[in-house]
């Protein structure tokens, strides 16, 4: 007969086995869970009492600093010296608000201990504690030392131009710093990981003799610093920034000069200055110092054509262009308004000469293209008119159309694409000349000079005598809006030369072609005979009677015919403007010999516009 207890044992065994592996089955999973999740903090985890539960890692660290910083900010940690009570804040202690996330932080942890760190950190109430550190003497502890102890007890310091000069203590009665730091480490501790701290006692400092204490190096050293800076010309104010020179102390240096002084001595030892590469000095005397390239050319035709030129030349005015900046004619000159100070003077629309809003500013334009091109910079959008102007030399004008950022719009645009500001100034003297100064700093010497030639005159233009019946009988009136161009190609050159003059380079920039507009001539249509005109070519032959003299139109005419080639080189030296006898334009620079023919031909720069354009700058 079987004993009835027998099966017992084995039965407990048997549950409590299957306990176990269900609580190792149970763990392991917990640990597996502790480690996903993105590294998340258990539910419930404080940190110096700060609430990080269901962070991650990043969020907890971020949010543990916020919490100190401002708890720290309102922390003061008092000592007291001999009856003397003083404070110390919050603010001068150090913490590793990461390495503090990652000591409670579950996937941190060992694979094995993953669990237990979780279930430590959600039934844990009092939470982790933020360890602090003091790295440093703090000016409050070294005030202590001054007032407490000796006088001559504690080395000090002065802090020079390009030196600190030491005077190394005595031996005698001071503070124990190295006893006084820990202390207060400890105490502020305790005030900012319990939420109700305990009445605590000041720490009490104590006073000791003892040889004079080794300043704090790595404080002096932070307190000289400053990192070398070149001065530079600030974007919003345009004013110079001050350069700053390197300073620095060598703290082992120091460490030897007060090791080897004797007690109660001064000695010396200079700041590692490091010298910018632009002082002050230097970019105020080399800042806009040199004229790059300059251009002049005389403002004819209306009133309201000079006060355009005018009011585009100030908008112009003052431009600054840091190194590698764009500037833009319309985005300086427009909106094209009345509103913005224009009046209406001639401008080409389809073809004809029509008086509209902001009509000339291309004078404006071209010549400031032709300074760009002397002073060598870059040229990034530049179009030809469509007829050839008379104010500037063909190949040379650079003419716009439309609001800046409008669809279709023809701009003039160029780099700034040296190593130095420039700044341009333009303006309009009392004698309607404009003036275009481009100012940089020039290390190079190297200009340009740029010119046109091979002017070659493909169409010539016709006089077209058409009828008009409010013209008087016996006379004819020209028609202002379509007076006589040639067709012309011509070819533009860029010359670089040195300061010495020597050229170093002739490079065919484009080959620029203009179209011809015939002459048109109104008259009475009861004038056909008398004036000989052909009635189907409207071309006049050889009269039948002696006409009257033609009277000319009281209405605004064009400037002057287009400049013819041959005939004297122009003066090299733009900005000062011909005699007033005559019309002439100043041309840009001619000169030397001829280029070699170009053995292709460039993108043809002029527009055919679509109907309906206008462009401004005649």
């Amino acid at each position: 007969m079987a004993e009835p207890n027998k099966g017992r044992p084995r039965t407990a065994l048997i549950i409590l086995g299957a306990a176990l592996v269900l609580l190792i089955g149970g763990y392991t999973a917990l640990c597996a869970y502790a480690g996903g999740g993105g590294g998340r903090m258990a539910p419930h985890t404080r940190i110096g009492g700060v609430e990080v539960g269901g962070m991650s890692a990043g969020e907890a660290s971020a949010a543990l600093d916020v919490a100190l910083q401002q708890r720290l900010s309102a922390l003061e940690v008092p000592f007291s010296c001999q009856g003397t009570l003083y404070q110390l804040s919050g603010t001068e202690f150090s913490y590793d608000a990461e390495g503090a996330v990652k000591s409670v932080s579950p996937a941190a942890a060992p694979i094995p201990l993953r669990g237990f760190r979780f279930l430590a950190g959600m039934l844990d109430r009092s939470g982790a504690p933020v360890v602090l550190t003091l790295d440093h003497v703090p000016g409050e502890v070294e005030r202590a030392a001054r007032e407490q102890g000796d006088a001559d007890a504690q080395t000090t310091w002065e802090i020079r131009d390009t030196a600190v000069v030491f005077t190394k203590g005595r031996t005698g009665r001071t503070v124990d710093v190295a006893g006084l730091l820990p202390a207060l480490t400890e105490r502020a501790g305790h005030l900012l990981n319990n939420d109700e701290p305990a009445g605590y006692a000041p720490v009490e400092a104590v006073i000791a003799v003892a040889p004079p204490a080794e300043p704090d190096f790595e404080s002096i050293r932070q307190e000289v610093y400053a990192k070398v800076a070149d001065a530079y010309l600030d974007r919003e104010s345009l004013e110079i920034v001050p350069s700053v020179t390197g300073k620095d102390l060598d703290v082992e240096g120091a460490r030897e000069a007060l090791a080897a002084a004797r007690e109660g001595t001064v000695f010396r030892v200079d700041l590692l200055l490091t010298e910018p590469d632009t002082s002050t000095e230097q970019l105020t005397e080399s800042l806009f110092r040199d004229v790059l390239g300059e251009a002049t050319t005389r403002v004819t035709g209306t009133a309201d054509r000079k006060v355009n030129v005018k009011v585009a030349a100030e908008f112009v005015n003052g431009s600054i262009l840091f190194p590698g900046d764009e500037f833009s004619f319309n985005q300086k000159c427009s909106p094209y308004t009345e509103a913005n100070g224009y009046g209406k003077a001639t401008a080409y629309v389809n073809g004809l000469s029509k008086d509209t809003v902001a009509g000339g500013i291309c004078q404006a334009s071209s010549t400031l293209y032709w300074a760009a091109l002397m002073a060598n910079l870059e040229t990034l959008e530049r179009y030809a008119h469509r007829y050839e102007p008379s104010y500037v030399k063909g190949g040379l004008d650079a003419t716009v159309y439309g609001d800046y950022g409008d669809e279709g719009s023809l701009d003039f645009r160029f780099k700034n694409d040296t190593d130095h500001p420039i700044k341009i100034e333009a303006s309009v003297d009392s004698k309607n000349y404009i003036h275009v100064t481009i100012l940089g700093t020039d290390v190079t010497g190297i200009h340009g000079q740029p010119y046109s030639t091979n002017r070659v005159v493909t169409q010539p233009y016709e006089t077209i005598y058409q009828a008009d019946a409010s013209v008087p009988q016996g006379t004819t009136q020209k028609d202002p809006e379509r007076t006589g161009y040639n067709g012309v190609t011509i070819e533009t050159y860029q010359k670089l030369v040195d300061a010495e003059g020597k050229v170093l380079s002739e490079t065919l920039l484009y080959k620029t072609k203009y179209h011809y507009r015939n002459e048109v001539i109104l008259f009475n249509p009861a004038d056909l005979e008398l004036w000989g005109i052909d009635p189907f070519t409207g071309i006049r032959t050889e009269p039948t009677s002696t006409p009257v003299a033609p009277a000319e139109s009281a209405l605004p005419q064009e400037s002057a015919s287009p400049a013819q080639s041959g005939g004297p080189e122009p003066s090299q030296t733009p900005s000062v403007p011909p005699a007033e006898t005559g019309d002439e334009p100043i041309l840009p620079p001619g000169q030397g010999a001829q280029p070699p023919a170009a053995e292709s031909e460039e993108p043809i720069l002029p527009m055919i516009l679509p109907p309906g354009t206008i462009v401004l700058g005649q």
